[in-house]
């Protein structure tokens, strides 16, 4: 047993399938990971053992929103070699948690090394999470940097 993510690009003409792995997506797992309040070690080994149908899953009711920050090039080869800036203004605004993916420390700041991903969830509303997420992520930058604005819309006109 494992974890099947499959990375889905909606497109005119419906989903396509991008990739799948048997294990979890860091977008999803960064925003969904942190809302569980079952312990996870648990779920994990019922599912392991098929025993999935005599446990349950237990989430905050909250509400979160992922924006990821990626660098020129991605998902393809990625320009490295930038200060990222912003950080710690991002980091100060309310419920905001910044992780790191494909990013090192150099002279004690951190520079993407690969894709330079970011990822900023908000507890609140899906209006509001969706706003804090994207004031932090405004406030992050390096050369060559970018991120989608469209990120949830689909929750929002619901």
């Amino acid at each position: 047993m494992g974890v099947i993510y499959l990375g889905l690009m909606i497109t005119k003409t419906g989903p396509k399938l991008v990739e799948y792995n048997c294990r979890f997506g860091d977008p999803e797992a960064q925003v969904l990971l942190p809302r569980l309040k079952s312990d996870l070690l648990s779920l994990l080994i019922a599912a392991r053992d098929g025993a999935l149908n005599k446990t349950s899953a237990e989430w905050k009711k909250e509400t979160a929103l992922t924006v990821v920050m990626a660098s020129a090039g991605y998902p393809g080869s990625c320009e490295k070699g930038h200060v990222i800036s912003g950080l710690e203004e991002a980091t100060q605004l309310p419920g905001i948690t910044i992780f790191h993916a494909g990013t090192e420390k150099r002279d004690g700041k951190p520079w993407p090394s690969a894709a330079g991903a970011g990822r900023h969830r908000h507890r609140a509303t899906i209006a509001e999470a969706q706003a804090r997420a994207y004031a932090a992520v405004s406030r992050i930058s390096w050369k060559g940097s970018f991120f989608r604005h469209d990120i949830g819309w689909r929750a929002l006109k619901r």
